[in-house]
């Protein structure tokens, strides 16, 4: 297989992949729509009048008794089809429903009978079919007998009649010619001819089937409405559905923010992870974070990224509870690791960690408070890790953070052997990230990304905004992934608190003062 081929392929799976993904979310959309057009079918299907057909059948010449009497060419077209067709408005016009008006003794006018019964013609037979339908069985059946009654009623006065021309017009040519001549003998013998049919005229037609009251109304049943309905109604779910997805700007998939961005997702974190206000009652959903970790060990073999800064482009995309949690599995190795808060318009790590005080690095920065002072240890067995709060809210953030004083803190707490996470403002609502970029103190950004959040429009214009500064991002964390068992973000732990107390027993405690406890439920 060459390369075109496989590449191919790869994208028929990622198009079933994306496919199924859009199912997967749409699923209720798609079912309510589909089942309200069915139940609106079978309600439509209960309450609508229910018709019913009956058919009496009646078989008619092509030639007539006067052609036949007087042995002449039929007076028919000779064309079966054009035939038929002119019987079938014989039998479907109003002399033919006034007789059946008069016959049933009803007062419906015959415009309203002919609208009740249609006349088709068999194929390939000189037979037509009288279909009344009504909403009484028995009503049909006497309706169709009393039109197949009356074609013939009529078809036989219009026999009667036309003997009675043809016997007018022989006896006038009979008086013209001389008495004993050979012309007027056959002329008087085509006269007694047609006497003598006159007396069995019937109209050249007859009842071959009489209508029987129905048993069932016509149309589709009650099983086979709710079916139609029900596929009506999923092609109209998926015509939705198309229609919505075509409107979403939302990126939706680690693909696609990978495509916009033009990094690469170290990881994605799946939507449970953050349903856990509390940092600390958050490790046992670290392990996305432990594969970011390690990523950013590898990347950091080619490049020094002491100082690491957590943005996103909008705000809600989860990128302080990525600082956050990246911060504590970091620690967890014995890493020292400084969570540095400089989001000064909406802080939220107090939160995250449950902290009393105010005070943080707004203090540093407008009273020049020793920066060691303000550091806080958030977990008293995991010593390694240390947080600096935002603290009070300052009036002029932009200002505070573009000053060098920033500098000398970030300068002052990276190290070889530390790691600094700085949790910074969105990129595109405010330009305080935007100012950190351009702090050297600064290696690398991590850029943090939601499914379903981000649209593409704001992802392109972080991606533009990243593209102004020196500061090179580092990759993306994709965060609520609904449907992360895609990707492999699968618990693989032991799940058991006879195995949890096993390997805190045998195992020893990570360096620092660091142990192993087992994952809060």
């Amino acid at each position: 297989m060459s390369a075109a081929d496989r590449l191919g392929r790869v994208r028929e799976n990622d198009g079933f992949v994306s496919a199924t993904s859009v199912l997967s979310r749409r699923w209720p959309l798609i079912a309510g729509i589909a089942v309200v057009c069915m139940l609106v079918a079978v309600v439509r299907h209960e309450r609508t009048t229910k018709s019913y057909a009956a058919t009496a059948s009646v078989a008619f010449q092509a030639t007539t008794l006067p052609d036949a009497a007087l042995q002449v060419s039929p007076s028919t077209s000779g064309e079966p089809l054009r035939d038929a067709a002119t019987e079938v408005l014989v039998a479907h016009s109003s002399e033919v429903a006034e007789g059946v008006r008069k016959q049933l003794g009803i007062s419906i006018s015959p415009m309203v009978l002919l609208n009740e019964v249609g006349v088709e013609a068999a194929p390939n037979a000189n037979v037509l079919h009288f279909i009344a339908t009504t909403s009484d069985p028995s009503t049909s059946a006497r309706l169709a007998n009393a039109f197949a009654a009356q074609y013939i009623t009529f078809k036989a006065a219009a026999q009667v009649a036309s003997i009675e021309l043809a016997q007018r017009q022989l006896q006038q040519q009979i008086v013209s010619l001389p008495v004993g001549s050979s012309a007027r003998g056959a002329l008087e013998q085509s006269q007694q001819r047609l006497g003598g049919l006159r007396a069995v005229a019937g109209g050249g037609a007859n009842i071959i089937s009489q209508a029987t009251p129905p048993s069932s109304p016509t149309g589709t049943t009650l099983k086979t409405t709710a079916v139609i309905g029900l596929l009506l109604g999923l092609a109209v779910a998926f015509a939705v559905v198309f229609l919505l997805e075509s409107l979403d700007r939302r990126i939706k998939t680690i693909e696609e923010f990978e495509e916009v961005y033009g990094l690469p997702a170290l990881v994605g974190v799946p939507q449970s992870a953050f349903s856990i206000p509390k940092a600390q009652e958050r490790e046992s959903t670290l392990e996305p974070y432990r594969i970011l970790r390690s990523a950013l060990d590898f990347a950091a073999v080619t490049r020094r990224l002491d100082t690491l800064l957590v943005t996103s482009a909008v705000s809600g995309e989860g990128k302080t509870t990525v600082a956050v949690d990246l911060a504590h599995a970091v620690a967890l190795t014995g890493r020292d690791t400084v969570l540095v808060e400089l989001d000064l318009r909406r802080p939220t790590l107090i939160s995250h960690f449950g902290l009393s005080s105010r005070d943080g690095l707004t203090m540093a920065l407008v009273k020049g408070l020793n920066v060691e002072e303000l550091l806080v240890r958030p977990f008293k067995d995991l010593p390694s890790l240390t947080v600096l709060p935002a603290g009070r809210l300052p009036p002029n953030p932009s200002e505070l953070l573009g000053t060098p004083r920033i500098t000398e803190i970030l300068n002052g707490l990276s190290g070889e052997e530390t790691l600094v996470i700085v949790d910074a403002p969105p990129l595109n609502p405010v330009a305080d990230a935007q100012i950190l970029l351009n702090n050297q103190s600064i290696n690398a950004v991590l850029m943090v990304a939601r499914a379903g959040r981000t649209t593409r429009e704001e992802a392109r214009r972080a991606r533009a905004i990243l593209n102004q500064h020196l500061v090179e991002p580092v990759g993306l964390v994709v965060t609520g992934l609904t449907d992360a068992a895609r990707y492999g973000y699968q618990a693989y732990t032991a799940n058991t608190p006879a195995a949890l107390d096993l390997y805190a027993e045998e195992l020893p405690p990570a360096s620092g003062s660091a142990t192993l406890r087992r994952p809060t439920r």
